[in-house]
């Protein structure tokens, strides 16, 4: 909506409004009397007021609680009935913002449009489309104005914008007219951009990383801890950009460059991004790639518009693509990036979509792809359209709910194909299901996790690294026997290839040989000592070839002795391989030495914490 201000032809403005302390102001005499005018059960409205009126408060004084007083006005943030009970205060804006659209008081920017969308509420976040005529602007202050008296939501001036197009004459005195202030380009909804045509729009995002980086760069926190952080906090800011725009792809390389750099705290990386992005079973941390998670979640909004059913997808389909089937549209430097980009992820979401056959009549019979992930037309050609005519629906073979495709199939082999798929006459609309891998446990319901599995790049399974994951073992113990088994531990010979200056390359166990991981881990005096008492407590003799996977070998050729003992001697594996590498880094930094039977202790207490 907000990318037509860059298009000629009438003036545009888009209002953000911000409602000065939105839970706190909530008038609840006027929340009652508006639950009542919708129809909830009077009794129902007395508990609700009991349980919004009845807390007491008390504030501390010197650090002592002092009080308990009541409260005459707002919800209480972090009741789970709060936001059911500040969409219903929402809901009567709604319908002051209808009315005088109804009336003409005030033209949305898209009038012609179904459905028509005046405004958008997320919570206490407004945003108002419409033509800035001065009537139109004064009419919007005066609601605003009455929805502030009555619901005692107030609205916030100083923070609330409005934003014109660049044909909009008299801006200033529209701004004024409305009371709040003339805002630049582009607009940020919910903290993202609305438009975005170059990655300077998505700046923020490059900001926003790198203020919540630098902040963990100060709290110390380990390998598996930074790993976390990146994997839950900065994905999932990213996956909420990603669902709302197209962001370019130097933005995505700044952010895995920035959380690149704080996983290894800005020195060597030891294992490259791409080898850390994938699954755990293939070698990887589990960390996803951003260019395939926004291939994803394009995937996903192509989905949500074949579906429909929401606000989004009936505004999309109403604007594209016009007088053509989707599954046919070509790409026009008219549409939006994102309608491109959701076009483009066309031969992905076909091979992850079943139809589900009803009465045929919503489903087109030559461009939709029902037969399988393929449609008629490309089985059959484009010679074959022509002959039959465009703009057929499947209902034209099916009679009595059976399948009759005599004439348009011209072979007999897909004509016994069609007549294999079910016809469900128990409901009347054609639909869609997802059908990709995993499927969403066989519900048809769309899953992330599937889509995401469908665009990415597969690897072999690695199957040495997949063993050290598992339930109980502490994160950070897992990740340093993950990078023994990659070669990416900073043992002193990889310091010196890399060309970084040491004192003294010996172990510093033995202080014999020059240190590396062969050595360190399986050669060392020390360690061997450790090893042998470690095979003996796994009750099997197994040799130690100064290698980590022939251990990972004989644990795997006797997984089934019983249930538990493999995941015994999956933590025994990988505490003993964490603590020889804590006594390495404890005698280098800190100068302090344990001897043998205090590691083995330290071995046994781990194992007899996480595998009981």
């Amino acid at each position: 909506m907000v990318r037509e201000f860059s298009k000629p032809g009438g003036m545009k403005a888009c209002v953000k409004l911000d409602l000065r302390k939105a839970y706190d102001t909530v008038n609840r005499d006027f929340l009652c009397h508006l639950m009542l005018a919708m129809g909830f059960d009077a009794r129902w409205v007395a508990m609700v007021r009991e349980c919004i009126c009845s807390p007491t408060f008390s504030v501390l004084i010197q650090g002592t609680p002092h009080g308990y007083f009541s409260s005459n006005r707002g919800l209480r943030q972090g009741d789970p009935l709060s936001p059911y009970l500040f969409t219903l205060v929402m809901e009567y804006f709604t319908c002051m913002m209808d009315l005088a659209v109804h009336s003409q008081r005030i033209v949305p920017l898209f009038r012609l449009v179904s459905p028509v969308v005046s405004h958008l509420i997320y919570a206490d976040d407004l945003l108002v489309l419409l033509q800035p005529t001065m009537r139109g602007m004064s009419a919007l202050s005066d609601i605003m104005e009455e929805f502030g008296r009555l619901s005692g939501l107030q609205l916030n001036r100083e923070k609330s914008r409005v934003y014109f197009s660049s044909r909009c004459t008299q801006q200033e005195e529209r701004a004024y007219a409305l009371g709040v202030d003339r805002g630049e380009l582009p607009v940020k909804y919910l903290g993202v951009p609305l438009t975005v045509n170059y990655a300077r729009d998505c700046h923020s995002l490059v900001d926003f990383v790198q203020r919540r980086v630098e902040g963990w760069q100060a709290a110390g926190l380990s390998f598996g801890g930074r790993i976390e952080l990146v994997r839950s906090v900065i994905a999932g800011i990213t996956m909420f950009w990603f669902q709302s725009i197209q962001i370019p792809s130097a933005t995505i390389r700044k952010v895995e460059a920035l959380c690149a750099d704080f996983i290894w705290r800005g020195g060597m990386h030891a294992i490259s991004w791409d080898q850390l992005c994938r699954p755990r079973e293939e070698g990887g941390v589990g960390l996803r790639p951003l260019h395939t998670v926004r291939k994803a979640a394009c995937v996903k909004m192509a989905w949500r518009f074949i579906k429909g059913g929401s606000l989004w997808a009936d505004w999309m389909a109403s604007r594209y693509p016009r007088r053509t089937n989707f599954w046919a549209c070509r790409i026009d430097n008219n549409f939006s990036v994102t309608f491109k980009a959701i076009l483009r992820c066309r031969p992905v979401l076909q091979t992850a979509i079943c139809r589900h056959m009803k009465d045929g009549t919503t489903t087109d019979l030559w461009l939709d792809p029902w037969l399988g992930s393929r449609s008629l037309l490309e089985i059959l050609g484009e010679q074959m359209d022509r002959e039959a005519g465009r703009g057929l629906t499947c209902s034209r073979i099916i009679r009595d709910g059976v399948w009759r495709p005599e004439g348009y199939t011209y072979t007999a082999q897909l004509a016994e194909e069609i007549r294999l798929i079910t016809i469900d006459a128990s409901q009347a609309e054609d639909t869609w299901s997802w059908a990709g891998p995993g499927a969403g446990g066989g519900s048809g319901h769309f899953c992330f996790r599937s889509c995401y599995d469908l665009v990415r790049t597969h690897h072999d399974h690695a199957e040495e690294v997949d063993f050290i994951w598992g339930k109980g073992v502490a994160r950070k113990i897992q990740l340093c026997a993950y990078r023994l088994l990659r070669g990416r531990l900073m043992t002193r010979d990889r310091l010196l290839r890399f060309g970084m200056q040491i004192p003294d390359a010996k172990c510093v166990l033995c202080n014999v040989e020059d240190e590396s991981m062969g050595h360190l881990f399986f050669g060392c005096p020390v360690t061997w000592h450790i090893w042998t008492e470690q095979c003996a407590q796994l009750r099997g003799g197994v040799g130690i070839d100064r290698d980590i996977r022939s251990i990972l070998s004989w644990i795997r050729d006797h997984i089934g002795r019983d249930p538990g003992w493999a995941r015994r001697a999956r933590v025994r594996l990988a505490a003993s391989v964490w603590h020889i590498w804590k006594e390495r880094n404890r005698r280098i930094f800190e100068g302090s030495t344990t001897p043998p039977i205090g590691i083995l202790h330290n071995i046994e207490f781990d194992v007899s914490v996480m595998a009981p």
